[in-house]
């Protein structure tokens, strides 16, 4: 008898803290959503005012971009000059994020949404989903990698 008591004992203790562990796991979960949401908004303020360091500064030191048609670029430094070169190209554009979903495993998180481009006029120049992977590192939240895709029609009717 006395096994069996040891035994339900240990079970109900080993159970016992099994809330508490979700509750920190939510938490855990409902702060990276939040740091990533800030992250979001603070790439979408630096892009849309055409600030290509304030882009990369949301970016790991050693992250990639994979931007359509283009090999990808890797680390803070690349990623500032594809940026500047972006805008130097189309100055004035704008760029709308929306997260769709996001899914946080520990210190990584991938989020999934989808992204609107505008003209300096307010028109419509291209829109599509990305994908995004974060990490956490000296408690903050970067991106390791990004990749979007246009979900509009190839201007020469390809793929």
């Amino acid at each position: 008898m006395r096994k069996w008591t040891g035994a339900l004992l240990a079970a109900a203790m080993a159970a016992a803290p099994a809330p508490a562990l979700a509750q920190d796991e939510d938490q855990a979960e409902a702060e990276a959503a939040a740091a990533i949401a800030a992250a979001n908004a603070a790439w979408e303020e630096a892009y849309n005012a055409g600030d290509a360091a304030g882009v990369a500064a949301v970016y790991a030191e050693d992250a990639t971009v994979m931007a359509p048609n283009m090999d990808p670029v890797t680390g803070r430094e690349a990623i500032q000059a594809l940026m500047q070169a972006g805008f130097d190209a189309a100055p004035g554009f704008t760029n709308t994020l929306e997260t769709t979903s996001l899914e946080v495993a520990g210190d990584m998180a991938i989020e999934v949404g989808r992204y609107v481009a505008t003209d300096p006029d307010g028109g419509h120049v291209d829109h599509g989903p990305y994908m995004a992977a974060w990490k956490k590192a000296d408690g903050e939240w970067k991106l390791a990698a990004d990749i979007w895709n246009s979900g509009m029609p190839a201007p020469d009717g390809g793929t």
